[in-house]
């Protein structure tokens, strides 16, 4: 895995990307000019967990084959807790690659260990448009909508929902094949029913498979919604390539840090 955090084996520091530190007895470095302490996997993905290298490996290839987590758990031997939180950390990894990642942050997704947790927990998650061009699917944040815009146009402009579970997912608006959000937002009174049938998007193949995960899942947490999203996205565009390879650079990248 060093190959993946260290290009060429050139190490620096991660707090203030100097290439001058020394080295410590414990193995650890610290940094001449800004005196921070670290050690090859410092403020990255794979640090979270205290995982080693192959107990990384282990668990990735058995999330790659989707084996439930609780299996996960008994057949390396540790927690369930600690496969919930490995399972965690390779969905916010898999974020911190999305092109709108720095949006999805600032609509309230926690990058992960070393930013501050925020102090509620989201209730609705932000709105997603779906594309997908030559079998490549895009889930494209869309700021300036929210659950509010989706029920408004459900209700103004009789536009066609659907569901799985919470999720709700729309028919076609502007260049998106439909919209897709989650949250009790979308549910705010008993009349409202998102249970439209043949919608466009339901013909996309990259609906069709996200659609069947979400089903396998017990509840989606708005939360939590946008990890399960693009790791979906991930999983489609790479559906004929070798996901471990993907998941370890995606581990091995630092964790991004929020602006202060």
């Amino acid at each position: 895995m060093l190959g993946f955090c260290w290009k060429n084996h050139q190490r620096y520091c991660p707090a203030c990307k100097s290439r001058k530190f020394y080295s410590l007895a414990d193995g650890r470095r610290r940094c001449r000019r800004c005196g921070y302490t670290f050690h090859d996997f410092s403020r990255r993905f794979l640090n979270r967990c205290s995982f080693s290298a192959r107990q990384w490996l282990w668990f990735l290839k058995l999330f790659v084959l989707d084996v439930p987590l609780v299996s996960i758990a008994r057949e390396m031997a540790i927690s369930y807790a600690t496969v919930l939180k490995a399972a965690d950390t390779v969905r916010r990894a898999i974020l911190a690659q999305a092109l709108d990642a720095s949006l999805i942050y600032e609509a309230g997704i926690w990058p992960g260990p070393g930013n501050p947790r925020s102090e509620s927990e989201m209730v609705n998650s932000p709105v997603f448009g779906i594309i997908e061009i030559n079998e490549v699917a895009i889930c494209d944040l869309i700021q300036d909508l929210d659950v509010n815009d989706i029920l408004r146009l459900k209700l103004n402009f009789c536009m066609k929902t659907g569901s799985v579970g919470q999720v709700v997912y729309t028919g076609p608006y502007k260049q998106y094949r439909g919209l897709v959000s989650c949250g009790p937002g979308l549910w705010p009174a008993r009349y409202i029913r998102h249970d439209d049938k043949r919608l466009p998007v339901e013909t996309s193949p990259f609906w069709a498979f996200t659609k069947q995960r979400l089903r396998q899942m017990r509840g989606v947490p708005a939360s939590r919604f946008p990890l399960y999203l693009k790791e979906c996205e991930l999983r489609f565009n790479a559906r004929h390539e070798d996901l471990i390879p993907i998941l370890v650079k995606a581990l091995c990248a630092f964790v991004p840090r929020l602006q202060k």
